[in-house]
């Protein structure tokens, strides 16, 4: 329920500071309004505490919630990620991890002592196994 109202606690202790601390002026002296009673000063004071403090502990709440569930997702993503990386074979593997650190399918060829459309072999079974559709897609999509 506090979530649904979060917002508000500022706002209630910002009037209950501002009532507990306005001052009225007049005979060239400057005064507290409740000047004649100081326990209710403390207490609108301490109230207005508490509410600032009720607020930031909701706020740690939510982005401690938040982060769980932006950790999970990441996890389930991650695990996911290894169970299509485990259907490569290993040769696949080679040409995606070099794609992953940035090779050029030159670059690749070179490496792996392969040709040109052995090479595309290997991208486009790469591509059908992790279900994407480009390289851009394989590295920002993929790290592993």
């Amino acid at each position: 329920m506090l979530f649904k109202y979060q917002k508000y606690l500022l706002v209630i202790a910002l009037v209950l500071s501002s009532i507990a601390i306005s001052i009225r002026g007049g005979n060239g002296q400057i005064r507290l309004v409740l000047h004649n009673y100081p326990v209710l000063i403390f207490l609108m004071v301490v109230v207005s505490a508490c509410l600032v403090a009720v607020y930031f502990h909701i706020n740690s709440r939510r982005v401690s919630s938040l982060s769980s569930q932006i950790s999970e997702r990441f996890k389930i993503e991650h695990e996911g990620i290894d169970v299509l990386l485990n259907e490569l074979s290993e040769r696949q593997l080679e040409v995606y991890n070099l794609i992953i650190s940035g090779k050029t399918n030159k670059e690749i060829m070179t490496q792996l002592f392969i040709e040109q459309s052995t090479l595309k072999s290997h991208i486009n079974q790469i591509y059908k196994k992790l279900n994407i559709k480009n390289r851009r897609a394989l590295k920002s999509n993929l790290r592993h």
